[in-house]
């Protein structure tokens, strides 16, 4: 497999799309610092599969993106693709394989696998087990080597992992352990299931048992009351066949007593109607009367009216007048409180008025400061510009005053240098022998200064490497806690994920707690969620609640009734509810555990939760009990006939009944019911680890500055002895040219006198001079202090002046504040007469009204009087015509009542012919009736057989028993009893306990299944193990041997081994790398200088490569840090491995580039945007 291009886009630095392509051999990237070479080894870290933006030299995700620049904009998405020639090495079916990777701004990623959309788990898959990895030895950076020789035996192992071919064996194995906890769950899941099953079978064998009995009973009680019903339906039709004779014979008499009826009628009737004319008449009489009478009665009514409505009157009269006077004083009112406001009103205008007046005043002051603040920047300004000339003036005066005093100086000194080294010279041949006896007891006491530093510079070494080594090891402690604060921190972002995507819930239980409908404000959570389990406990509580612990507590019904309509509605399967308005706790078994040994107590009072949580939990763990161990457990279920349900702290189950679950459990990442606590312990090891890393840190700078204090020794000691040896030497020196300086001292002595008048002359000359130039200085030195007093003092004046301003400007906001004030009282005062002013018009126009009123019913009181008079005229002459109609009426009646006593004579004789009439018809109708009700009751009985037994009567009559009907109540009675005796029955308890018992059956089967699969799980585990440990051993000989090889070859001599640190543990424990350089001890990779580091790595990097070459290589300057020698070495190595392996070296040492077969250059011809460059190798060779 062959890597031919690299295409990326927006990817950091690359703004425009390049293109590189790659040929077999070694491929050189070059460019100056800062151009963005690496970016290239990022981009290919990145699109197989690199997570950690930190990896790639980043912050935050979107700092691969390129962020713009001067003049470019910045890109809102970031692609990367790689193109592979496939020879068979990845698991595809494609000659030509094209990985692509894309980030958008928004951070939204896709990946791609030959432009189909993929997951990044399909990367890795893609790639394992090929030695191609983001993390693996094929792409290596100078960095990656510290991290490669810092991190832990454990985390060095996967290098030899991903080189032994095992990885894909790993995940296989993650997988499958995965399948295993989840199948092992699945199985407690179903065991509770199972249990709960078995709970329920017992009872509804009972049921269905009483429900068999019931359904014999009632089968022979059904056939008693099909005899009885028919026995009644025989006797009841003969009944109905003697009642037809005697209807038939009623029916003739009622026909001879009809017509009697008749005749009397006949005679009744012409009386009647002659009465009726009598009671037309009575009646004409009667309505004359009586529209008389209502004449009467509406003038009467009419009268009363009158009076009454005089009588309202008057005491409408009384209240008008008295509503006249309260609207009078209302008025008067209103009046006197417009005068009070008005005056107030006038009052807030002339506060107003002076408020304003006043903020003029203070505005117009305020102009005036800041025009004098104005004038004394100015006058500020020119003192300062004064104050700079005279400074500049002054600087100048004493400039030339220092030159002439140096002058002076030199020229004091020459002349005093020239008169000693006169007097020297001439006293330098008698001092001779003295100075050579003084030399060489110099040299003596020199001699023994130079042992004495070269002790003190051995003793400051030793220091030196010390302190190196206890900051080495402060180094190797801080990487080893930084390392375990990352692992910290990633442990806690991948928990704290995991506890909001609710990971480990069930499908439906994640639908519902993630839902954002409105009814998700009733949802109080999972019961996970809503509990604390102490950590001893957690196991445990874990059995004890199984799939209860995803069970969603909802405030009520209604919100449990919206949810499984949402997953109805989403199809996103089922959930338990515990509405809290319905879910009934159910309180601890009455059993005292206090003296039994192993007992913790009741699994609900050992959980900690909210008050109204409390009925939840007791209503899944009060029956629950937990104890330390099983042997407790058994022993106590023991005691009370394997009534209790039991958990023990280790996760052993015992159900009602004696069934007994329990077995390892797989170690998983903290489960949902303990995730918070894990985070938490976490977090407190997280900063436990920071504390100690803190201590790390200072306790390094304290080991490094004590080595730079010892260098600094070292050094003192170094230039101590240096200049100790160098003045030795000075010390031969001088005495062997003591001698010389004998010869010449005649001749410098003639030269000294001849100068010393020289510069005797030349220094009154500068004498004069000085003096000058001091009287300058003096002069520009009380023009500047005059000058800086007048810009001190202007400066000082200005500053009071800004002061006077601030304050007067806070004043002013103050007298704005007042004055808005009195314009929002005035505006209420404003607003109120207005409203006065309304009332009082309101209760001038009531008084209007009031008055109006007044004159109307004076008026209609007038018109009331005459219209009675009139009325009680007219009422008198109707009182005599109702007299007159009353006697007619009598006499009209008294002819009426002379008829009616001859028609209530034929009334008795019609009655007693109605009587015998009637008689004969209640008779007939009796017997109707008798006839109706026989009927009914035949025809009830019918449709009751047939309804019931679906049978006629006469089929009836052929399958009734042959007893007789006394025999047939007593055993109905029997039958009844004894179907009251069995009490209330379930009639679907046959088919539910045929349903529980197929569901029982089907379950069972199904934990055999899983129980199965589990044994094929641990099976294959087992075998892959066995392979991984196999293959990884005999890669791990094979590198072991091949480094040894390497490093020899590379260093020129030495040693250097891999070592397991745990042999037992093949497949977990750590590879250690011990290195021995030439002529040196074993030394600890951390004291290994940079140069050495790079090439252990490189060794090791060689021998995965022999051991299985990779398909490329990316090397991102791993030689910076090696010498020339050592960088021929290594390009002859690549040159060497190139064979087999296609390498991507970014260098900028010649020596490897001497070794490439292809070279692209990076550089930036726009500010932040790298460009790909073409370089001609022979230009660089």
């Amino acid at each position: 497999m062959q890597l031919k291009r690299l295409e990326a886009y927006g990817f950091k630095s690359f703004a425009d799309k390049i293109s590189i392509d790659f040929d077999k051999g070694i491929t050189a990237i070059v460019g100056p610092n800062g151009s963005g070479k690496s970016n290239i080894t990022d981009a290919i870290r990145w699109v197989l599969g690199e997570q950690n933006v930190r990896n790639l030299r980043g912050t935050k995700a979107e700092d691969i993106i390129f962020t713009g620049s001067a003049s470019r904009k910045a890109l809102g998405v970031a692609e990367v693709s790689l193109f592979f020639a496939n020879d068979g090495t990845l698991p595809v079916d494609f000659r030509e394989v094209v990985v692509t990777r894309r980030l958008y701004r928004s951070g939204e990623s896709e990946f791609y696998i030959n432009r189909s959309r993929c997951r990044l788990k399909d990367i890795y898959n893609l790639f394992a087990d090929t030695g191609i990895g983001h993390d693996g030895m094929s792409i290596i950076g100078q960095n990656r080597i510290d991290d490669i020789l810092n991190s832990r035996p454990e985390e060095r192992r996967a290098f030899f992992e991903e080189t032994a071919g095992i990885t894909k064996y790993r995940n296989r194995k993650r997988e499958s352990v995965r399948k295993l906890t989840d199948t092992e769950n699945n199985l407690v899941r179903v065991q509770d299931i199972i249990n709960e099953i078995e709970n329920q079978l017992e009872p509804l064998a009972r049921h269905a048992e009483k429900t068999r009995i019931f359904n014999g009973l009632n089968e022979e009680y059904k056939k008693c009351r099909l005899t009885k019903l028919a026995q009644d339906y025989t006797r009841e039709s003969q009944r109905k066949q003697d009642n037809d004779e005697k209807l038939v014979a009623g029916r003739d008499a009622a026909v001879a007593a009809d017509t009697q009826v008749k005749a009397v009628a006949a005679r009744k009737e012409q009386l009647g109607k002659e009465i009726i004319d009598f009671e037309q008449q009575l009646k004409k009489q009667a309505e004359k009367n009586e529209a008389i009478r209502q004449k009467i009665e509406a003038a009467s009514t009419e009268m009363a009216a009158l009076k009454e409505r005089q009588e309202q009157s008057d005491a409408a009269k009384a209240r008008i007048l008295s509503r006249r006077s309260k609207l009078n004083h209302e008025i008067a009112q209103a009046v006197a409180d417009m005068a009070q406001w008005s005056e107030k009103e006038a009052q807030q205008k002339k506060d107003l008025a002076l408020a304003e007046e006043l903020l003029a005043k203070e505005k117009e002051k305020a102009k005036n400061i800041a025009e004098r603040i104005r004038e004394q920047k100015e006058v500020d300004k020119a003192a300062g510009e004064r104050r700079e000339q005279a400074q500049a003036e002054l600087t100048q005066k004493q400039q030339e005053l220092a030159l002439i005093e140096r002058d002076i100086e030199n020229g004091s000194g020459d002349q005093e240098a020239r008169e000693a080294s006169l007097q020297e010279a001439r006293q330098q041949l008698q001092e001779l022998a003295q100075l050579q006896q003084r030399l060489q007891a110099e040299l003596a006491e020199q001699d023994e200064a130079i042992k004495q530093r070269i002790a003190e510079q051995q003793s400051a070494q030793k220091a030196q490497r010390e302190a190196a080594s206890r900051a080495a090891g402060c180094e190797r402690r801080c990487n080893e806690t930084v390392q375990q604060i990352k692992s910290a921190e990633s442990k806690i972002q991948f928990l704290t994920r995991m506890q909001q995507a609710y990971e480990g819930f069930g499908k439906a239980a994640k639908a519902v707690l993630k839902c954002q409908e409105g009814w998700r404000k009733g949802v109080a959570g999972a019961v996970a969620e809503l509990i604390d389990v102490p950590r001893e406990y957690v196991t445990a509580l874990e059995i004890a609640l199984g799939g209860n612990l995803q069970n969603i507590v909802t405030e009520d019904t209604d919100t449990a009734k919206a949810a499984i309509a949402f997953l109805k509605r989403e199809r996103q399967g089922r959930v338990t509810f515990l509405p809290l308005s319905t879910i009934v706790a159910r309180p601890p078994q009455a059993i005292k555990f206090s003296a039994q040994e192993g007992v913790i107590g009741w699994a609900s009072e050992l959980v900690k939760t909210e008050e109204k949580y409390t009925k939840i939990v007791e209503f899944l763990l009060s029956r629950t009990l937990v104890v330390d161990t099983l042997d407790h457990a058994l022993a106590l279920a023991k005691k009370h006939n394997y009534k209790l349900r039991i958990v023990t702290k280790e996760g052993e189950l015992l159900n009602p009944g004696g069934s007994l679950s329990g077995g390892s459990r797989q170690h998983q990442e903290a489960s949902f019911l303990n995730r918070s606590g894990e985070i938490e312990a976490l977090k407190q090891k997280l900063a436990d680890a920071q504390a100690e890393l803190t201590t790390l840190k200072a306790d390094r700078a304290a080991a490094q500055q004590a080595e730079q204090l010892a260098a600094r020794q070292e050094e003192e000691a170094r230039e101590a002895l240096h200049e100790a040896n160098v003045h030795r030497a000075e010390l031969r020196v001088s005495l062997e040219r003591l001698a010389e300086n004998q010869s010449s001292q005649q001749q410098a002595v003639a030269e000294l006198e001849k100068a010393a008048a020289e510069i005797k002359a030349t220094f009154a000359r500068i004498q004069e001079k000085r003096t000058l130039a001091a009287r300058a200085v003096n002069e520009a030195q009380r023009v500047f202090d005059e000058a800086d007093h007048a810009a001190e003092d202007a400066a000082i004046e200005l500053e009071d002046l800004e002061q006077d301003a601030d304050d007067l400007s806070e004043y002013i906001q103050k007298r704005e504040v007042n004055r808005a004030v009195l314009e929002q009282e005035a505006l209420r005062s404003r607003e109120y007469l207005l409203l006065r002013k309304k009332d009082k018009e309101r209760s001038e126009q009531a008084l209007r009204d009031n008055e109006a009123e007044e004159q109307q019913l004076v008026a209609g009181l007038a018109e009331s009087v005459t219209r009675l008079e009139e009325i009680s005229g007219q009422n008198a002459n109707w009182q005599r015509l109702f007299t007159e109609g009353q006697e007619a009426h009598d006499r009209i009646y008294a002819q009426r009542m002379t008829k009616l006593t001859e028609s209530q004579q034929a009334d008795k004789d019609a009655h007693e012919a109605a009587k015998k009439l009637n008689q004969a018809q209640e008779h007939v109708h009796k017997l109707e009736i008798i006839e109706t009700k026989l009927q009914l009751a035949l025809e009830e009985w019918q449709e009751t057989i047939l309804s019931e037994y679906g049978l006629t009567p006469e089929r009836a009559l052929e399958e009734a028993l042959d007893i007789e009907p006394p025999e047939v109540y007593r055993r109905m009675k029997e039958l009844d009893k004894k179907i009251k005796e069995l009490g209330p029955v379930n009639p679907n308890a046959l088919e539910e306990y045929e349903e529980q018992q197929k569901r029982h059956d089907f379950m069972q089967g199904q934990a055999n299944d899983l129980i199965e699969a589990k044994e094929n799980l641990e099976s294959l585990i087992a075998d892959m193990d066995e392979a991984m440990t196999k293959q990884f051993k005999e890669a791990f000989a094979q590198i072991q041997k091949y480094f040894g090889e390497i490093f020899v070859r590379l260093f020129g001599g030495g040693k250097a081994e891999l070592k397991l640190l745990d042999e037992n543990d093949v497949l977990n424990t750590g590879v250690d790398i011990l290195v021995t350089l030439p002529q040196k001890k074993r030394q600890n990779l951390s004291a290994l200088s940079g140069g050495e580091r790079a090439l252990t790595v490189i060794a090791l990097l060689f021998s995965f490569l022999r051991y299985r070459p990779s398909p490329f290589s990316v090397l991102d300057e791993i030689d910076a840090p090696l010498d020339e020698a050592n960088v021929v070495r290594f390009g002859s190595f690549l040159t060497e491995f190139s064979e087999n392996t296609q390498f991507i070296v970014v260098t900028h040492r010649k020596g490897t580039m001497e070794a490439v077969d292809t070279m692209y250059g990076v550089t930036i011809e726009d500010a932040g945007v790298s460009k790909i460059l073409s370089v001609k190798l022979d230009d660089i060779k």
